[in-house]
């Protein structure tokens, strides 16, 4: 077994081990004020906006909900907690450990969209070396190529690996350079170190605007229908499906704010950006307005598709064993009853 088997398998174990410890008790049973607490995993990314916005601007409350904070730092955290029920919600990365727990009986849900790529306006992306354009025409051009990624076997190398594809290239193609920090990606290229990046926003903006990095192929060509994050809940609060429906009723009302202001027009923007920049790492409101925006589907679906096409991958990377039902392990009960009330989104 490969090292990345190796660490996949030792943390599912732990995750199990966690579900084990962790008893049967939900954090959201205790009340606050006549609130209900629901414990969501938060790392201040601009694509936490649904939450922030749902918290924020007090649509949580009214469904009488009340939001504690708990900080990670990485996706492989955030799922170990879900599925452990040390949290309740999560917006993590679809990664080959949350296939293996599902198969290993953990009986958490994917319920709702938490980020993707909007298309002519990818937050995800590839991003070059500023002065490769001419070299890095094309896809097949990607051959020698130095790329600076986060971590194998996980969603930056998929993306990576789905633009080869389009060039009739795989992996062996290219050298990978890990660097586990977005912002020290935008120095390994600096520095020369690298000729491209999968970076995300608003680190591309600020390497174009620094002149480290330049635009390349839109994502949408490369990795359509892809999900980045998804929202999930805890085996131990999908028993309580009152609970999980009133939070995202909440959750959508935040994402078509942030929608409203930012994507699809400028309803409220100042108010929406000044709430932002205060509760996520873009702390700059010039940054918000010119960077490229998260994803979040105002209706709220998951992208099935992309979740299948993603097992898929992580199976011939032989990071997942034993395909698991991906049916079972999103549920889209809770997007359509919050759609039953707030009907479907309209643009502004």
């Amino acid at each position: 077994m490969g090292k990345h088997g190796k660490t996949t398998l030792f943390l599912i174990a732990a995750m199990i081990v966690s579900l084990l410890l962790s008893g049967c008790g939900s954090p959201a049973s205790k009340l606050e004020n006549g609130l209900e607490i629901v414990k969501v995993a938060f790392d201040n990314a601009p694509s936490e906006a649904g939450i922030i916005l749902g918290d924020k601007l007090g649509y949580f409350e009214k469904q009488g909900i009340k939001i504690e904070y708990v900080q990670f730092n990485s996706g492989a955290d955030e799922l170990s907690a879900i599925v452990s029920n040390q949290v309740d919600v999560s917006r993590g990365i679809i990664n080959a450990a949350l296939f293996n727990a599902s198969n290993e009986g953990i009986d958490f849900k994917l319920v709702a969209d938490g980020g993707h790529n909007i298309p002519g306006r990818g937050y995800f992306q590839i991003a070059l070396r500023k002065g490769l354009g001419e070299k890095y025409k094309d896809y097949k051009d990607m051959k020698g190529m130095r790329i600076a990624i986060a971590s194998i076997g996980s969603i930056n190398q998929l993306f990576v690996e789905k633009a080869l594809e389009k060039g009739g290239l795989t992996s062996k193609d290219i050298q990978f350079i890990i660097v586990d920090s977005f912002p020290d990606m935008l120095t390994a290229v600096a520095n020369g170190n690298a000729d491209a990046t999968m970076q995300i926003e608003p680190l591309i903006t600020k390497g174009v605007s620094e002149g480290i990095l330049e635009w390349w192929k839109d994502p949408d060509e490369y990795a359509q229908e892809e999900e980045i994050s998804v929202v999930m809940y805890s085996p131990n609060f999908i028993k309580k499906p009152e609970l999980g429906k009133r939070f995202m009723l909440g959750y959508l009302q935040g994402v078509r704010a942030y929608n409203d202001a930012l994507v699809w027009g400028n309803k409220d923007r100042d108010r929406i950006v000044d709430i932002l920049t205060k509760t996520t790492f873009v702390d700059k409101a010039d940054t918000f307005l010119q960077m490229k925006p998260p994803g979040l589907d105002p209706d709220g679906h998951v992208l099935k598709d992309g979740v299948i096409a993603d097992q898929e991958w992580y199976m011939k990377q032989g990071l997942v064993k034993t395909r698991a039902d991906v049916d079972k392990i999103i549920d889209d009960s809770y997007v359509e009853y919050a759609l039953k009330i707030l009907g479907e989104y309209k643009k502004p």
